[in-house]
């Protein structure tokens, strides 16, 4: 989908395109040194190294680490509000904590992009989209070009999806949870966008990320 110009997976990095299926599968077989090309690759399942994901998730903390210590404007964003939002929320919640400044603009603003329209809604420090009540799981960069478009002004993005790339997109600092089912951040990487990527299932209960969560505030200082 993403070598074919799918827009609905390119998270609002389109500059990024063309890209040929074979670079996609490099990308992803450097960061998570396993084969896609095989055949188990296709049927619904992949293979993470733990070492590769725990180099990663170091040196993601380190880039949280420093935006702490410089007081940096940090905003929080996810599209993927059934998975790792309470990870961004103790995360945010500790930043502060350690000195940076979370930012949040635009609640509650209604913006372009959805049939019968979509809010940007936040939980605790997390911005969110909503429709019709609801928290909805979205790939769409929209949400996220609103809010720069609204004023938001972040030295660093820590999120996933469209948040991420849409930031990415305009030469930005990002900490993303990258799934190697959705691999634009992962595209980002290998053309070596400023991504730091937390590699792992972005769509697991949210009480799954409780390790990597105390993995991360621990190295946070």
């Amino acid at each position: 989908m993403l070598a074919g110009g799918d827009p609905s997976v390119q998270f609002g990095l389109r500059e990024l395109l063309p890209v040929s299926t074979d670079e996609i599968f490099d990308a992803l077989n450097r960061l998570a040194a396993w084969d896609f090309t095989e055949p188990n690759g296709s049927r619904g399942k992949s293979w993470v190294s733990p070492d590769g994901l725990a180099a990663y998730a170091e040196a993601a903390a380190e880039r949280m680490r420093v935006a702490c210590a410089r007081g940096e404007r940090v905003f929080f964003g996810t599209g993927h509000p059934t998975g790792p939002l309470e990870m961004y929320i103790r995360l945010a919640e500790a930043m502060r904590e350690r000195g940076a400044l979370i930012v949040r603009v635009a609640e509650g603003d209604s913006y372009e992009g959805y049939g019968g329209g979509a809010q940007i809604r936040y939980v605790c420090d997390v911005a969110c989209v909503s429709m019709g009540g609801d928290l909805a799981h979205t790939h769409s960069a929209r949400p996220m070009e609103y809010l720069l478009g609204s004023g938001l002004g972040t030295d660093l993005v820590v999120g996933d999806h469209g948040f991420a790339g849409a930031f990415l997109a305009r030469g930005g600092d990002a900490v993303a949870v990258v799934d190697t089912n959705d691999p634009a951040l992962v595209l980002a990487w290998a053309r070596r966008l400023r991504v730091w990527p937390i590699l792992c299932d972005d769509n697991r209960p949210p009480g799954a990320y409780a390790e990597l969560t105390r993995f991360f505030i621990e190295r946070l200082g």
